[in-house]
């Protein structure tokens, strides 16, 4: 459920600096947030009904209860995105005790009713510095006893992730990469060059310090179409990437902040079948992997088997001897050759295919007995297609043909919604009428723009956002 028109029309008109212009998006930016906000709110009837109804019949109905306690105390951060709440899921539903933590920002967090998490946690937000961060968690670690650590970072966060590796006390282990190598990943330029240091294939990339060195290049005589990508993570430009070059390149990247201390990748076009992947990997080893088909924004996601894809990924993790989580995306060309587009040196939200699963959490565990370190494991042949209901609910009133309507209603029968749990419901219920209505009260009271609403992340997708 996003005013994505909204997002698109203020992007390009408060550039231009129109005082009426400004004022008139604010002023629809706020109806926009406060009539969201408000039907929001109103669909929570439907919504306590289900989740009442799946208590009732828990209270009545005698459950197996969780595994044994292994006295083991994991604190996952990025508490506002569903992909913490899945591991916090499947880490308590192996035995482990889980805290929760998530910056100020997200308070409202609906994560932090999950019947699997032990306690929530607020951090300071990023702009407070990595100081007050550390504190923070070394505060929460020494307190509540934490054994392991596992970032579930926004990007703009894994950096103070990786720092922490410096300072916390060597009893807290702390899954996650050290700062050269997640430079090295996080570089849509120096990954696709270390790819190509090893013989694995990777697109032709080049790095743009400044805006003339796109004159420099003279890309109409090249004959191929481009792709210009920040560095630097920015949630909205990422949403808005023309095919370079074009009649209006001068005047495009005239409004890009491209800069020495900002650089910028201009990456070669790649036509062919995108793929978004989620991988666990111990020392070079991969121990749990899944794989699928992707889009610009991606919320569904169904297990494919790609051998291809795993091939690459396990030369790569295999040369660089990685251990920590890693998610790329990939085109595979028509000639069946795989090119990466990117990495993402952290959790990807792909990992709510193991929704079912009984062994992934022991594969996040170095020493974990609960898993075979010469197998890879996939997500079960039963697992269902994840969605978000409301992001797909949004996408079926804007539906034009039946037989975009009638896909969305297979979804809805055939998949598995990815915040709701029979054994866990009341997040669903939080998440929907109480985090993102919080959220769009908030944009409605600054009069703040914002593109669309990300329930999978569970934010407002924002310039100078997270």
């Amino acid at each position: 459920m996003a005013s994505h028109w909204r997002g698109e029309l203020a992007k390009s008109s408060w550039k231009k600096g129109d005082s009426v212009t400004k004022d008139r998006l604010k002023l629809q930016g706020r109806l926009t947030s406060l009539i969201l906000s408000v039907t929001l709110v109103l669909m929570a009837p439907l919504s306590i009904t289900v989740v009442s109804s799946v208590l009732l019949y828990s209270y009545f109905r005698k459950t197996k209860k969780a595994p044994a306690n292994l006295n083991k105390r994991i604190l996952l951060t990025g508490g506002k995105m569903t992909k913490s709440l899945q591991l916090a899921r499947l880490f308590h539903r192996a035995g482990y005790q889980v805290l929760l933590a998530e910056t100020e920002k997200y308070r409202c967090s609906g994560h932090a009713y999950s019947n699997c998490v032990t306690s929530f946690h607020l951090l300071p937000d990023q702009e407070k510095g990595f100081d007050e961060y550390r504190k923070k968690i070394e505060e929460i670690v020494k307190r509540e006893k934490v054994d392991i650590l596992i970032p579930v970072a926004s990007p703009s966060a894994v950096y103070f992730d990786a720092k922490l590796k410096n300072y916390l006390s060597s009893d807290v282990s702390i899954f996650h990469f050290d700062e050269e190598m997640l430079s090295m990943l996080d570089d849509k330029f120096r990954m696709c060059q270390a790819a190509k240091s090893i013989g694995l294939s990777a697109p032709e990339v080049h790095l743009i310090k400044e805006s003339k060195a796109l004159d420099d290049l003279d890309l109409v005589r090249r004959g191929k179409k481009y792709i210009l990508k920040s560095v630097v993570y920015d949630p909205v430009e990422r949403l808005n990437r023309p095919l370079l070059p074009f009649s209006g390149i001068k005047e495009y990247v005239r409004g890009l902040r491209i800069i020495k201390d900002r650089p910028w990748v201009l990456q070669e076009y790649i036509e062919g079948s995108e793929f978004c992947t989620h991988s666990v990997v111990h020392n070079g080893r991969i121990v749990l992997h899944c794989c699928c088909h992707s889009s610009d924004f991606q919320l569904r996601y169904l297990h494919v088997e790609k051998p291809e894809i795993l091939e690459w990924i396990e030369k790569f993790v295999d040369h660089y001897k990685l251990s920590g989580q890693i998610s790329f995306d990939f085109i595979i060309k028509a000639d069946g050759t795989v090119v990466p587009i990117e990495c993402n040196p952290r959790t990807h939200s792909a990992i709510t295919c193991f929704y079912n699963s009984s062994k992934a959490a022991a594969s996040y565990l170095a020493q974990s007995e609960g898993v075979n370190r010469d197998l890879i494991h996939q997500p079960s042949p039963s697992a269902r297609e994840t969605y978000w209901l409301y992001h797909e609910l949004w996408a079926l009133v804007c539906s034009r043909t039946a037989r975009s309507i009638l896909e969305k209603v297979s979804l809805f029968c055939s998949g598995k919604e990815a915040i709701f749990d029979v054994k866990d419901p009341i997040p669903f219920l939080m998440v929907n009428h109480w985090q993102i209505p919080f959220l769009l009260f908030k944009a409605f009271l600054s009069g703040k723009p914002w593109i669309r609403i990300d329930f999978n992340i569970g934010k407002l997708v924002e310039a100078g956002g997270d």
